[in-house]
């Protein structure tokens, strides 16, 4: 009986996965689409070249949103770069994080988010920086920077950084990716749009 039910729990916990996943390629799928470039030339070089090797025409939306992701997951960890750029103006702190990050394969949340935002904008969402604060494994929370892609009006978060310390190294569960605030309520306050980073192009 013990195995039944334990069998039974793990089809209900799939079906969801799988209900939640749909919904984020009908979402993703559905997202209108406007390619924007930060402006700094060296880091859309940077970030056109990095959207070159992992994505193709072929690909929908969302495993081009996915592709993305899973590159940052897999490639990059979390760490803080001594040869930080920096910025020639202060609009380009968020390109020249993502940059750094698409070129060393370093950095903080800032950096897994700014890289991120720049890569799904120049696919044309309307991804944007958000600051506020974050569950912590151990209790309460503590401060963070996320991204949002905002599609007919909801907010989806997406959040690289702290996937990436989930998944250590293992498997990624898309427990961050393409969620509602309803979804993730216990895990995120957001305070504010990053400005200093990206914020909404519409």
């Amino acid at each position: 009986m013990k195995k039944f039910f334990l069998a039974l729990m793990l089809s209900m916990c799939l079906s969801i996965n799988s209900a939640l996943a749909a919904d984020a390629v009908s979402v993703l799928n559905s997202a209108k689409l406007t390619p924007v470039l930060t402006g700094y030339e060296p880091c859309d070089r940077t970030v056109l070249y990095t959207l070159s090797r992992i994505i193709n025409n072929n690909m929908s939306t969302y495993a081009k949103v996915q592709a993305c992701y899973d590159w940052l997951i897999v490639n990059c960890r979390y760490g803080y770069l001594d040869n930080f750029t920096t910025p020639e103006l202060p609009n380009e702190e968020g390109a020249t994080r993502a940059m750094d990050m698409l070129n060393y394969k370093i950095g903080a949340c800032d950096d897994y988010s700014c890289a991120f935002a720049a890569m799904t904008r120049a696919l044309g969402l309307n991804c944007y920086t958000v600051y506020g604060q974050t569950s912590r494994a151990d209790g309460g929370y503590t401060g963070h920077i996320w991204c949002v892609i905002k599609v007919d009006g909801v907010e989806y978060v997406f959040d690289p950084q702290v996937e990436d310390n989930i998944a250590r190294g293992g498997d990624v569960y898309y427990y961050r990716f393409c969620k509602t605030y309803d979804e993730v309520y216990e895990n995120y306050i957001p305070q504010r749009i990053e400005a200093n980073y990206f914020t909404p192009i519409y």
